[in-house]
C-alpha cells in the first residue's frame, strides 16, 4: 500500500504544479494598442510602445525580442517593419498586428515652437494666467525626459503630460505660481527618433497689487 500512496501523492503534486506554473492561467492579457497608433508614420529607429491590459509575459515582434515593463512592451522600428506581428504568452497568450509607414531615420531634433501663455523672458507675468499650467508645443511628437519648473533652485511639485507634440506642465495641487518670484523651466524632451531637445527659459511674476 505504501508505494501506491507515494505514487498518488506525487501525481497530485505534479497536477498542482501544472496549475500554478503560469501557463494558461485565469488572467489573459489582451492587446490594447500601440503608441504611436496603428497607421502612423514613424521613422526608422523609433520606439513603439505596445500596451496590454495585464502583464503579457514574453512579447515578440516579428519573431524578435522586446523589452517588457509592467503591462507594456517596447520595440524599436527596423527597416522593413511596415507590419509588426506581435505575439505574447501571458495567460492564454495571443497575437495581434499593427502597421506603419516607415520613414528614413530621424536625425533632426524637435524645436520648441510656442509657449502658452507666452511667458518666456517675461518680467510681469500674472500668476492667474498660469492657473491652468504652461503648454509647450514642439515641431513633432515628443516624450519628456526630464522637465521641471523651479524657483531658487527648488523644483515645484508640477506634473508633465504629453499629447503628441504638446507638453503641458501643471501644478499638482500644492505649488501654485505666486507673485514677485522668478521661475526657471529646464529639462529635455526626446522625439521618436531619440533626438534630444533642451528646454530652458525663465520668467518673473509681477508685484502684488
Amino acid at each position: 500500500m505504501v508505494p501506491a500512496l507515494v505514487i498518488s501523492l506525487s501525481a497530485l503534486m505534479v497536477a498542482c504544479s501544472s496549475d500554478d506554473d503560469g501557463g494558461g492561467g485565469d488572467v489573459t492579457a489582451s492587446f490594447l494598442g500601440a503608441e504611436p497608433a496603428d497607421g502612423s508614420s514613424v521613422p526608422e529607429g523609433a520606439t513603439v510602445t505596445l500596451k496590454f491590459d495585464a502583464a503579457p509575459g514574453t512579447v515578440t515582434v516579428n519573431g524578435g525580442a522586446t523589452t517588457a515593463a509592467g503591462n507594456n512592451a517596447t520595440y524599436t522600428i527596423k527597416p522593413g517593419d511596415s507590419t509588426l506581428s506581435i505575439a505574447w504568452d501571458g495567460g492564454d497568450g495571443g497575437s495581434a498586428s499593427v502597421s506603419y509607414t516607415v520613414l528614413p531615420p530621424d536625425t533632426v531634433a524637435a524645436t520648441l515652437d510656442s509657449i502658452s501663455p507666452d511667458v518666456e523672458d517675461a518680467s510681469d507675468v500674472d500668476p492667474a494666467d498660469l492657473a491652468d499650467g504652461i503648454e509647450l508645443t514642439f515641431s513633432e511628437a515628443v516624450d519628456v525626459d526630464e522637465l521641471t519648473i523651479s524657483t531658487g533652485g527648488s523644483a515645484l511639485a508640477w506634473i508633465n503630460t504629453t499629447d503628441g507634440a504638446v507638453v503641458t506642465m501643471q501644478d499638482a495641487g500644492d505649488d501654485p505660481i505666486v507673485n514677485e518670484t522668478t521661475y526657471d523651466v529646464e529639462g529635455t524632451v526626446v522625439d521618436l527618433g531619440g533626438n534630444e531637445t533642451d528646454v530652458s527659459f525663465s520668467f518673473t511674476t509681477k508685484a502684488k497689487e
